[in-house]
């Protein structure tokens, strides 16, 4: 059951945001064009959210989805990059990423900005969501599962790396929101938090974000495969703030994983897929 003040977002609103997602034209904001179809293997959509219209801004979002666009790409992704992204911009983003990613055997995508808990949905805010649960209209706070369910069409490896906090206090919202009971997620997806349920995740005080500083770290040497990256990057988090951070992973992996790309860095096409 919901509770007062609590987002509640049902199957119909997903429902719709997948057909906005399926029918919205796209332009070039996205980075594809209906007319970029070459095939690849390896397609990742890295979102950076800095500069909010009514929440706070955040210093290192959009230097951190700048800074992992660039080393994926450096891994052979072909990636779709946005920064300071409304909710429409985010839906035309998946969009193309659905396009580019139809015969990619890897999807990844990354998530720096505002996020919330409600329940047992997480959300990743977008620049124009608004800073009371009351206004919030349908696109503006985008769950979590319909970036997993837009890249769920086909059978393939999936990652979602979601840098944002999960308590973020907004008017209309219970200050502690009820602990998440998670159900099933699709097969073949890892998410990957930068922090627990309802826990913050910090922006830093450096050129990146804790958890972002981590993952590019563990980047320079990306032939481990995911699961030991992730907890290498739990590591760090861990040391860096004190404990007081804690990335949390959920995971449905079918098989290993690797963040190579598409290419070995000697040029040759990966055998990790």
């Amino acid at each position: 059951m919901t509770q007062p003040g609590q987002l509640s977002f049902g199957p119909l609103f997903v429902a719709c945001l997948l057909w906005l997602v399926t029918s919205l034209p796209i332009s070039a904001g996205t980075g594809v064009t209906t007319s970029d179809t070459r095939k690849d293997s390896h397609v990742a959509l890295v979102i950076g959210i800095s500069a909010y219209d009514q929440l706070p801004d955040l210093t290192n979002a959009a230097a951190d989805a700048r800074a992992v666009a660039a080393r994926l790409s450096a891994l052979g992704y072909r990636v779709i990059a946005l920064q300071d992204a409304t909710g429409q911009d985010i839906l035309r983003g998946l969009a193309g990423l659905r396009l580019a990613a139809r015969d990619a055997s890897q999807v990844v995508i990354y998530l720096a900005g505002h996020g919330l808990q409600s329940g047992d949905t997480a959300y990743f805010l977008a620049a124009d969501a608004p800073a009371r649960t009351a206004d919030m209209a349908p696109g503006k706070a985008l769950p979590l599962g319909i970036f997993a369910t837009a890249i769920s069409d086909q059978p393939r490896q999936k990652i979602i790396f979601f840098d944002a906090c999960r308590d973020l206090p907004l008017t209309g919202l219970p200050p502690h929101p009820q602990k998440p009971s998670y159900g099933s997620i699709p097969a073949g997806l890892l998410i990957a938090f930068a922090a627990g349920p309802g826990a913050p995740s910090y922006d830093g005080a450096g050129l990146h974000s804790p958890f972002t500083a981590a993952v590019l770290h563990e980047l320079e040497q990306p032939d481990h495969p995911l699961e030991e990256i992730l907890r290498r990057v739990r590591l760090r988090v861990v040391q860096s703030t004190q404990g007081q951070q804690i990335p949390w992973i959920r995971s449905s992996l079918l098989r290993p994983a690797w963040l190579k790309g598409q290419f070995e860095r000697h040029g040759h096409v990966s055998a990790h897929h």
